[in-house]
């Protein structure tokens, strides 16, 4: 290869890297939401407004779901930037009651509860450690400084714990509402992580790309969740965990966590899914995280 053929191919090779950096994301723009913080949750919860449904998302009284489909890093990724009423609106659903390790595919576990929008989560039952809250009550209690831990209190703000010891758990001062076990961190405190060095499920790589799952916050009771593609699907090459830091971070998130990727990332509005092609492809989960609305009808 000659001097001057070298020098073009790094030139490009250098403006395809910014092209990657400099990635402009969709603002987040928080409404009015005029439901009180406090309300009755029914169980099953309130069921959304058909007419309420957009395009791009979903909007009532009590939550606003924006949703971009972006592509960045030569991959298709999907944005749900989220405000809420009330913490109560930030859910997680089980295809059965731990500690069973049942699983059901998404859209029938978003179906059941009513979800307005919705992730896989962390998948918890199928690792034996890592101190689990659901809607405030403790599943499981085994921290292992191993794990970066993401910690919802009880007023709707994160806490990434890391490392996850007792004693960082217990400078908490909020009751805890929700919590994951999978990570790592990918923001802190406004702050890009810098490390991922924590125990990975077997299969797991953090520097390979793939789909991915994350889930952030941007300020008092909003949210955004990002779900992308992975090479499964023609035309995409997915993420690494660090390039995913960098997406959150990048979104204005205070606090970022990694959840379960490959396969089980799935994004959807209602029961429908927005991510990789049809239901068919969709892999069967443990969890899922979803927002709900708080206006009954």
């Amino acid at each position: 290869m000659t001097k001057r053929l070298l020098s073009i191919v790094l030139l490009l090779c250098l403006c395809a890297g910014t092209a990657l950096a400099e990635t402009t994301y969709p603002p987040f723009e928080p409404v009015e939401l005029t439901v009180g913080a406090d309300y009755a949750l029914p169980k099953k919860n309130f069921v959304p407004d058909p007419a309420c449904f957009t395009e791009n998302g979903y909007r009532d009284d009590s939550i606003n779901v924006v949703i971009h489909r972006v592509r960045a890093y030569d991959t298709d990724m999907y944005i749900a930037y989220v405000q809420i009423a009330s913490p109560l609106q930030l859910r997680v659903e089980q295809a059965k009651r731990y500690p069973s390790q049942a699983l059901v595919r998404g859209y029938l576990l978003a179906r059941r509860v009513n979800s307005v929008v919705a992730t896989n989560a962390d998948w918890f039952v199928y690792r034996s450690a890592g101190v689990i809250y659901r809607e405030g009550e403790l599943l499981r209690n085994k921290p292992m400084e191993e794990y970066d831990g993401l910690f919802v209190d009880t007023n709707g703000d994160f806490h990434i714990v890391s490392p996850l010891t007792s004693e960082n758990i217990d400078a908490i001062e909020q009751p805890i509402w929700q919590s994951f076990c999978f990570g790592p961190a990918l923001v802190i405190d406004g702050q890009k992580c810098d490390r991922f060095d924590i125990i990975w499920p077997r299969g797991v790589e953090s520097d390979r790309p793939r789909q991915r799952t994350a889930f952030g916050q941007l300020g008092p009771l909003q949210y955004v969740m990002l779900v992308t593609e992975g090479s499964e699907i023609e035309g995409n090459r997915g993420l690494t965990v660090e390039e995913t830091a960098t997406v959150m971070y990048d979104l204005g998130c205070i606090q970022a966590y990694n959840m379960d990727g490959g396969m089980s990332s799935t994004m959807m509005l209602s029961e429908e899914k927005l991510d990789g092609g049809d239901e068919v492809r969709m892999r069967s989960i443990g969890d899922i995280l979803y927002f709900s609305t708080a206006v009954g009808q």
